[in-house]
């Protein structure tokens, strides 16, 4: 089925997947505006993730990203933060908004990209959260392969599949 002129296209997936990226090439070949959750998030809280999570806690910031998914509507495209789409009523949300593609990415591709970066407070701990969160990605409309593929090159394998 189509993609909507109406519906959002949300990206879902793990730090490292290439959501952003991903997102970005969606988004101009749709003719859409792109939204990073993440981004919507920091300003909301007028500082950046890490500090969020350092100050509040990870509670603090889910609650914030609950509110940013809340809002995504109408014919965008969403790079979602790697646990949006994990949360209940963000996924019911997103999944009757319009289309969720899973952007699944192995350990070692992930790994390769985030490097040792340090302001992704949950990048030390990417398997153990893979594995909770991986029955949750699974619920999205579409799963897409990363690995190997350029940005360009995935995106225009969505549209394929829309």
């Amino acid at each position: 089925m189509p993609l909507g002129s109406a519906e959002t296209l949300a990206l879902a997936g793990m730090m490292g997947a290439g959501k952003s990226t991903v997102g970005r090439c969606l988004a101009r070949l749709l003719g859409r505006r792109f939204v990073c959750t993440d981004a919507l998030v920091e300003a909301r809280a007028g500082k950046p993730i890490a500090a969020i999570f350092a100050g509040e806690g990870e509670p603090a910031f889910r609650a914030l990203e609950r509110e940013v998914v809340a809002s995504l509507s109408g014919p965008l495209v969403a790079d979602l933060g790697g646990g949006a789409f994990c949360d209940p009523r963000s996924a019911e949300h997103l999944l009757r908004a319009g289309r969720v593609v899973f952007l699944d990415v192995s350990s070692r591709e992930a790994a390769r990209r985030i490097g040792a970066t340090t302001h992704r407070p949950l990048a030390a701990s990417w398997e153990p959260l893979l594995r909770r969160r991986l029955p949750l990605y699974r619920r999205a409309h579409l799963t897409v392969r990363v690995d190997g593929n350029a940005p360009e090159a995935v995106a225009r394998r969505i549209l394929g599949l829309l």
